[in-house]
């Protein structure tokens, strides 16, 4: 340990405080300067005190989330990011709790049994949505569970948003036949053939559509707007958590005042300008 920064290790030897005050600020000091890091928390870990390594699991958690937001807004701009790791980003946001293992697994599954099924028409994907008892729901701030896969696949319910282009990214990839739309006030899947299917609507399919009222939505700003409204569904609660950490997910920074253009009390009010008196 003589090779770390001696005062890093002197904060970090707060953190069996038995004052919970104090080791809150020592973790605080120590995320403030996570690039100094290097071994600090792999270190900490070697000692025999369970408040310590307790305290330790808790430092490495809040690294990770930090991490995860600071370079979600990277991998959604990257086109070498599968459209379905992103969903699972995009619900972690949200259940930061959840085992991603888990939420992959269910995924996996989710697809094996789409790919058995032969997706290849509007038809399919509707016969396969239905036998799945997936059933969408409009647009909402107020239920943030639609936007997250591992809830869409567990209680069969989801935002029409996801769906439509859950169901293009497993019926032929992000560049296959089929991608998401917005056709008035609905989200749908289009086949390129002027046929959609609206997933609000019992995953209904209608046909001679005129093609100047379908608007492409690109299944990354999907995302985009899934995040958006976690967003707005941390305002909505009431949430300051999850208020900064879905901020710093859409804006890929870990600068705390993101929240700036937000009032009180996300905001503090700026001290009033001292007139001299």
């Amino acid at each position: 340990m003589s090779e770390e920064n001696p005062e890093l290790l002197r904060i970090a030897s707060l953190l069996d405080d038995p004052d919970e005050n104090t080791a809150l600020n020592a973790m605080a000091e120590l995320l403030a300067r996570e690039d100094e890091l290097g071994s600090v928390p792999g270190l900490l870990h070697e000692s025999k005190d369970p408040l310590m390594r307790r305290r330790v699991h808790q430092l490495e958690a809040a690294l990770l989330l930090r991490r995860r937001r600071k370079y979600f807004l990277s991998r959604l701009c990257s086109p070498g990011v599968d459209f379905l790791d992103l969903l699972v980003d995009v619900h972690l946001q949200w259940f930061d709790n959840d085992s991603r293992p888990e939420i992959e697994a269910s995924v996996a599954a989710f697809c094996h049994r789409a790919a058995q099924k032969h997706l290849c028409s509007l038809e399919d994907i509707a016969s396969f949505m239905t036998g799945e008892n997936i059933t969408a729901e409009p647009e909402t701030t107020l239920k943030p569970e639609l936007y997250c896969i591992g809830s869409i696949l567990s209680e069969h319910s989801g935002a029409a948003s996801v769906l439509a282009a859950l169901a293009c990214r497993v019926s032929g990839g992000e560049n296959g036949p089929f991608f998401p739309a917005y056709i008035l006030d609905d989200f749908a899947v289009c086949d390129g053939k002027n046929r959609i299917l609206l997933p609000e609507r019992s995953w209904r399919i209608i046909g001679g559509i005129d093609p100047k009222i379908i608007v492409p939505w690109d299944m990354r700003n999907i995302l985009r707007l899934a995040s958006s409204n976690l967003f707005s569904a941390a305002v909505n609660s009431d949430s300051f958590r999850y208020i900064l950490t879905i901020a710093q997910s859409l804006s890929g920074t870990g600068d705390d005042r993101i929240l700036d253009f937000l009032p009180y009390p996300y905001h503090p009010a700026d001290d009033p300008p001292h007139n001299g008196s």
